[in-house]
């Protein structure tokens, strides 16, 4: 039997988070009795103090599954802070990593896949630290759309290949080969400037429930 560990790691705490809908989407699809599974939440690890107890699950993991979002590009600090707590562990308790599957879910609010590369290489490169192998990211652009408006047919397609892609990571912890599979990247099919343009009016609505105008969100306090 498999030891697959899902970890959320999505900052926000009464919002709804892509990340952890997705995480659970996947959660459900490990149903064979061939594979346990353990999910870990990074923030409640962190507040209630049990990051010791989960960084021992996370250590007799063969499969490891991140889930986050893009945050200034990257992880989420709090993401960070967790994985680099792991890494101490593991030196403190002169723990030998497992020959783990590593495999992240980034999403970002962009339109375009592609800008969540960076934050899928600092996961490999996590990954390369403790001995473990990085197979795969699934990289989302228009993330919040995911979520907004999840029943709207014009995103049928789009959650069809998340399932699919979902599917892949199944099918690669369950196999014994490590043939290099390829990022996989998925988009919303959605007109880009009607994008932004709901994304500005969405931003707009925000500083305006927090008492700021629209001119505050053009404020460049760092020259």
């Amino acid at each position: 039997m498999k030891n697959v560990v899902l970890i959320s790691a999505s900052p926000k705490m009464a919002e709804q988070s892509l990340s952890k809908y997705l995480l659970e989407i996947l959660e459900g699809m490990v149903n064979s009795p061939s594979l346990k599974k353990n999910t870990i939440d990074v923030r409640k690890s962190i507040s209630h103090h049990t990051t010791d107890e989960d960084f021992t699950i996370l250590s007799q993991a063969d499969a490891l599954v991140i889930a986050f979002p893009l945050y200034f590009f990257c992880l989420p600090g709090i993401l960070t802070r967790f994985l680099e707590d792991y890494l101490n562990f593991m030196k403190k308790h002169e723990i030998q990593s497992k020959p783990m599957k590593v495999y992240t879910i980034v999403n970002c609010g962009f339109p375009e896949p592609g800008i969540n590369l960076e934050a899928a290489r600092v996961i490999q490169s996590f990954s390369h630290h403790i001995h473990a192998y990085f197979r795969f990211a699934i990289m989302i652009g228009g993330g919040g759309m995911l979520l907004e408006a999840k029943d709207a047919p014009f995103l049928k397609k789009t959650w069809r290949n998340l399932n699919d892609a979902f599917a892949k990571i199944l099918q690669d912890i369950q196999s014994d080969t490590f043939d290099d599979i390829e990022n996989i990247c998925i988009s919303v099919k959605f007109p880009r400037r009607l994008y932004f343009m709901m994304g500005n009016h969405n931003w707009k609505s925000l500083a305006k429930q927090n008492g700021l105008k629209k001119k505050d969100l053009y404020f460049t306090p760092y020259q």
